[in-house]
């Protein structure tokens, strides 16, 4: 089912202040950038091994990001696993009690289709499913 890790999302208040960071302390540095209007976010990718870093900023104080680092700080927002067949996947984890936040997969970073997993569901966590 779960195909590998796609990647690990860090909720932050400016992607060019975190990124700076990282490129500092440990040599990385952004590969893309992208804005997603739906979900009112803006991200960055930086990779290392293979696995990405995602930074999230908000783009409104409305958006959900806006809230997770009003309510928690800046941190980490979700883990992405990769799948193969996202919708399947999301019918068996519902015939397993496993609630599902988005009714049906929806577009994200480089228009890949995902969909969310309460974080209810797994130690307070909220996951995310990448095809």
């Amino acid at each position: 089912m779960i195909k590998g890790i796609d990647h690990i999302a860090i909720a932050v208040s400016s992607i060019e202040k975190t990124a700076k960071l990282f490129e500092i302390y440990f040599g990385l540095s952004i590969e893309h950038k992208e804005r997603l209007e739906k979900q009112s976010i803006r991200l960055a990718i930086i990779n290392i091994g293979g696995v990405n870093i995602e930074l999230i900023e908000p783009l409104t104080k409305d958006s959900s990001v806006a809230n997770f680092i009003m309510k928690r700080g800046e941190g980490i927002h979700h883990i992405a696993f990769k799948v193969k067949k996202i919708e399947k996947v999301l019918n068996e984890l519902r015939k397993k009690g496993v609630k599902i936040l988005d009714r049906e997969p929806r577009k994200g970073m480089r228009g890949k289709k995902i969909a969310f997993i309460s974080p209810g569901n797994v130690a307070g966590t909220l996951i995310e499913l990448c095809e």
